[in-house]
């Protein structure tokens, strides 16, 4: 009985992804930026000028989506739906911040793709990309196979 629930455990991706991470910027994709390496390059350009201000946040997956939960308070600060997330990237040795995590995110109000970015300093940009990638995968395996209501 514990075996299975052991095995149980295992099986649930979302317990999964969680570290503690420094959000350093949030860009709307906009005329003038309109790629990752836009964004990095005004990430490159802010820090340059002492204008980047990390914020420390639990970086985790819940309930289908992307939450960012403040490290003191345990407060919810955002949360993306796994839906809205288009691509991650692992940017490393760039700048300053060595393993950045950048994620494409389709947010809803105002209608806009943004790329969030964080410096990954405990388990790592490609760690992280790798096991979101991984749980954004199962997540969309499990919405095709779960029949549809009409």
């Amino acid at each position: 009985d514990q075996r299975k629930l052991y095995s149980q455990t295992l099986l649930k991706p979302q317990s999964d992804f969680q570290d503690h991470v420094e959000h350093l910027l949030t860009v709307p994709l906009e005329r003038n930026i309109r790629s990752t390496s836009d964004c990095l390059e005004l990430l490159k350009l802010l820090e340059a000028q002492g204008r980047v201000w990390g914020q420390n946040l639990i970086l985790q997956v819940k309930d289908e989506g992307l939450v960012l939960r403040d490290v003191e308070s345990k407060e919810e600060l955002d949360t993306y739906p796994l839906g809205s997330i288009q691509e991650c990237w692992a940017i490393l040795d760039s700048c300053r911040y060595d393993s950045v995590l950048a994620i494409s995110v389709q947010e809803q109000s105002p209608p806009r793709t943004s790329i969030l970015f964080f410096q990954c300093s405990h388990l790592g940009a490609e760690t992280l990309k790798s096991s979101l990638e991984k749980l954004l995968e199962q997540w969309k395996e499990e919405q095709r196979s779960q029949p549809r209501h009409r």
